[in-house]
């Protein structure tokens, strides 16, 4: 059976939770995408409720964590 991002993630949770386009932020700062080892992760800040959103070269498949980096 093949697994989904989201089942994929779900195993990872313990790490921290993960944000999909359109979430809103949970808190105000800075939320990083790794875009896997060929793409830089991509960095944005966030206030608290604004909407998460879609990665250039991931599209609907971002997923953002938080981080402790000020960017």
């Amino acid at each position: 059976m093949p697994q989904g991002v989201d089942d994929i993630l779900d195993r990872y949770r313990r790490y921290g939770p993960a944000f999909k386009p359109g979430d809103k932020a949970p808190v105000s700062g800075t939320y990083v995408c790794d875009r896997g080892t060929m793409l830089p992760p991509v960095r944005v800040q966030l206030t608290k409720g604004e909407p998460f959103p879609e990665a250039d070269g991931v599209g609907p498949h971002t997923r953002w964590r938080e981080t402790n980096i000020q960017a």
